[in-house]
């Protein structure tokens, strides 16, 4: 019964408030706090955002705190919409709070270099928070992509055992028990943590609802500054660009350091992707407040605009953006396929329209693409195979929980409907074995 929910602490992530709600509301399994406060057992929420709540759940919340200003006080939200339109933006805010959405249809969430696949923390600031609230929590900023370094105490971050993408089997992990003070690690790089601070930066200026000034347009403006922009303004020199800031950025150990064909496509207005935005944004000198909170006169803004006749007559380099875009492709593709990119581990199809659109590609260049286009074949399949690696995952997930189920819950966990069946069963035996088969086809005929 939902009676009570903690104040968030200073930055605290709203998955550790929920954590801390468990330890101390006295619910005696996770399940429980699960059905008290989210919708369906399929709907696993994350730990980045809020997830889909009951209606009981937004009611208690929104009585005490506002549901806009825990998604922007209490999310990752900055990170991922700062550089995104104004009226997605804005329907990203309310759909975070109020209604049942998945994140990746707001904005582009992408899969997890290594160095991020945990849950981050200060040691410094873990000893700090339990003497100052009696218990240690998870903090937002520790979690920004790419953000090694504390801001506050100029140590390394350390990482916990704590998964940071959402699994199937939701648990709630207290930063109290999973974090600890050991001796933190100061960091002495100078560039390192001018880096980190920028980040911290722009993650912490308020969101700006007013201005809808694309982020290639300010980028543009920076470039203006430098070596990488010709005079004329209609040749960016972005080879040169990426060469010189992978050069830094390895020199100051980020997880992961923007490629040419991300820099192209956040110049180039297809993508807004917060990590890669700071990088170009540092490397260029410019200040966060250009970002976070833009002047760009009319006439500036249309010189930008004026510019990208260059991608439509500039030669394209087929062979360089095959190379570059192949891993990136490659790493996406796996994510969709088995899962990893879905916050409830689904396995999805990999299709077509789903590539082109998560790779900035237009009419039919996959098709002088040679790496890219063998990885796409690759992990191509019919609606019927997805379908059927779909009920193979929703049925050993169940099998993990040990509890009794029905082909029901495998239809409610799949999304797979049972009239489609026929086409599927081929397919089930290329994915598991026969005895899987056999039990999955005598749970349907129950």
């Amino acid at each position: 019964m939902l009676h009570f929910f903690p104040a968030p602490y200073p930055d605290e992530l709203f998955y550790s408030t929920l954590c801390r709600c468990y330890v101390h509301s006295g619910y005696s399994t996770h399940k429980m706090v699960l059905q008290d406060f989210f919708c369906k057992r399929s709907d696993t929420p994350s730990k980045e955002f809020i997830g889909s709540l009951r209606p009981e759940a937004i009611k208690l919340l929104d009585g005490v705190f506002s549901l806009d200003k825990l998604v922007l006080n209490h999310t990752m939200y900055p990170q991922y919409a700062r550089f995104i339109p104004l009226m997605q933006k804005k329907t990203a805010l309310y759909r975070l709070g109020h209604e049942t959405c998945d994140p990746h249809h707001l904005f582009c969430v992408l899969p997890r270099n290594e160095g991020e696949l945990h849950l981050r923390f200060c040691p410094l600031c873990v000893k700090e928070d339990r003497e100052r609230y009696g218990e240690a929590y998870w903090h937002r900023k520790h979690q920004i992509r790419n953000m090694r370094i504390c801001t506050k105490h100029r140590c390394r971050l350390a990482e916990s055992n704590v998964p940071a993408k959402s699994e199937q089997s939701y648990a709630f992990y207290p930063a109290e028990t999973y974090t600890h003070e050991d001796q933190a690690a100061v960091e002495n790089n100078p560039l390192a943590l001018q880096f980190s601070d920028y980040l911290g930066a722009v993650f912490d200026a308020p969101m700006n609802f007013e201005s809808d000034i694309l982020i290639s347009a300010i980028l543009y403006d920076g470039l203006s500054r430098t070596k990488y922009l010709k005079p004329s303004g209609r040749t960016r020199y972005t080879k040169l660009l990426a060469d010189d800031m992978g050069d830094f950025y390895r020199g100051i150990g980020i997880n992961s350091v923007a490629s040419m064909s991300q820099i192209q496509r956040v110049l180039l207005a297809g993508r807004s992707d917060f990590s890669v935005v700071c990088q170009i944004a540092f490397f260029l000198g410019m200040q966060p407040e250009e970002l976070t909170a833009p002047s760009l006169t009319t006439e500036q803004i249309q010189r930008e605009q004026g510019s990208h006749y260059m991608r439509d007559t500039a030669p394209v380099d087929w062979e360089k953006l095959d190379e570059e875009t192949a891993p990136i492709l490659e790493l996406f593709a796996r994510s969709i396929y088995n899962g990893t990119s879905n916050e409830n581990g689904r396995p999805e199809r990999v299709s077509e329209k789903l590539v082109y659109r998560e790779m900035g590609l237009r009419g039919h260049q996959l098709e002088n693409l040679p790496k890219c286009k063998a990885i796409f074949d690759r992990y191509t399949e019919s609606y019927p195979e997805s379908w059927a690696r779909k009920i193979i995952w929703a049925y050993q997930k169940l099998i993990e929980t040990g509890i009794p189920f029905y082909w029901s819950d495998i239809r409610k966990l799949s999304g797979v409907k049972k009239k489609n069946l026929q086409v599927i069963i081929p397919y089930l035996a290329k994915h598991t074995d026969a005895d899987t088969v056999t039990r999955i086809i005598t749970l349907v005929n129950k």
